[in-house]
């Protein structure tokens, strides 16, 4: 997957993008309930295609080996709640195809 060239998404796009990191931090935090339910009836595999690494901005932990090919520095080490429950739900793949339609997310329900 390339680096998404945010000053080409329009600014509708990424406030939506920025409202579904919000409303995923608040899940993580305040819901762990309904985050352990919808994780367990998810299905499918993470394909590591970095779009979810880059819904609001490129995450500064995403190294670029070269154009095509991306890797996480910390995801041996340590990943924030948001990234090891990437998408809780179809809202949050909702969210992801804004950015990357033609790149399908390996998780579904």
């Amino acid at each position: 997957m390339d680096k998404i060239p945010f000053r080409k998404v329009p600014l509708r796009v990424r406030l939506t993008l920025v409202k579904g990191v919000l409303r995923r931090c608040f899940l993580n935090q305040c819901r762990k309930k309904y985050v352990r339910q919808h994780l367990a009836s998810r299905q499918g595999e993470c394909r590591r295609c970095s779009v979810c690494c880059q819904l609001s901005a490129p995450c500064p932990a995403l190294q670029w080996s070269d154009p095509k090919c991306v890797e996480c520095k910390l995801y041996k080490y340590y990943r924030l709640p948001n990234c090891c429950t990437f998408p809780i739900d179809e809202r949050d793949l909702a969210d992801r195809d804004l950015l990357a339609p033609d790149t399908k997310c390996g998780y579904h329900w």
